[in-house]
């Protein structure tokens, strides 16, 4: 039997697609007697889910519930606020809201009041890859920076919100590699340039190429999710060093060529690989919900995850 983490929790997850299930079922795992309200409104998730967690299912709860220790927000962008804002007045001490964290032209200031208690899921800072350049690469060594995102995910128009202004590459997938951006360099004030955003298949953005400078470091990231030469979801990242060398990143290992293109060290995701008490889709879930439940280091703060969402502004405006 796997040893839990910590004995007992009362948790709250609003909406349970995708992403709330996998908290679900990682959590229920890390803390033992966890008590988990489940809040969804639509009526085929909860039937489903009536006959297949152990948890309380409602389509609301009062915000004068006895607050919880832990609230999951993996709703739809749109209601990301609201729905942190009303957790905020209950009390909930500890507040999780994934990725890309409500839309561009949202009021953050009441959350921004209460940052300490809210944390942003973006879970691509737990790839073991990622936090290796994090301990061992200075951002003052790096001059330049390269993030990329390709795909051919989108095949044809989105219905919804994700036909809309929640959605587009950028916000759902490019956000993690802004992220990535923020996280390692340590970005706060910047500007944009040479951006191109293209329409392909959606009405939104499907294709995105921008230049950013931050810290006297030139970023370079290009978006790209309707793209038929790659079969499955591909990120990259290079940082460029002062003496010339340079390390290449995707999610299974980290390459460092000299200035000559020659490989000099090749570092690869098993070589990192540590042991999660409970595995998911990817150890990064499972290490993004032990920070959570723990010390909290490593997930995003509001005020970085502002300063994605500001990038991500500058580029759709």
């Amino acid at each position: 039997m796997k040893q839990k983490l910590i004995k007992s929790k009362s948790i709250v997850i609003y909406g349970f697609g995708r992403m709330g299930l996998t908290h679900y079922a990682i959590l229920n795992q890390l803390i033992e007697n966890a008590d988990v309200t489940i809040v969804d409104l639509n009526k085929k998730v909860n039937f489903i889910a009536r006959k297949n967690v152990s948890a309380k299912l409602k389509t609301e709860i009062s915000n004068t519930h006895k607050p919880f220790d832990i609230a999951l927000i993996c709703t739809p962008p749109m209601f990301h606020v609201s729905t942190a804002e009303a957790c905020l007045k209950r009390g909930d001490k500890t507040i999780f809201v994934e990725k890309p964290f409500g839309g561009v032209n949202e009021d953050y200031s009441f959350i921004e009041e209460h940052s300490d208690k809210v944390k942003i899921g973006f879970v691509m800072r737990f790839l073991p890859v990622v936090n290796w350049i994090k301990q061992n690469v200075s951002v003052d060594q790096i001059v330049q920076f390269k993030g990329s995102y390709f795909s051919n995910t989108i095949e044809k128009k989105p219905k919804g919100w994700r036909n809309g202004k929640y959605s587009g590459v950028t916000n759902e997938m490019g956000s993690h590699i802004l992220d990535l951006a923020v996280f390692l360099l340590g970005i706060k004030d910047f500007q944009v340039s040479n951006k191109k955003i293209e329409s392909v298949v959606s009405d939104v953005d499907d294709i995105v190429s921008f230049e950013l400078t931050a810290n006297d470091i030139l970023c370079e990231f290009n978006f790209d999710w309707v793209n038929k030469n790659y079969r499955k979801p591909v990120f990259n990242l290079e940082l460029i060093l002062k003496d010339g060398n340079y390390y290449k990143v995707d999610q299974q290992k980290i390459e460092l060529f000299d200035n000559n293109g020659k490989l000099l060290n090749k570092i690869t995701a098993v070589d990192l690989t540590t042991s999660v008490p409970y595995y998911l889709r990817g150890v990064e879930f499972t290490n993004q919900m032990q920070d959570l439940i723990s010390e909290q280091k490593t997930l995003a703060s509001v005020e970085e995850a502002l300063v994605t969402r500001k990038i991500i502004k500058n580029i759709l405006d």
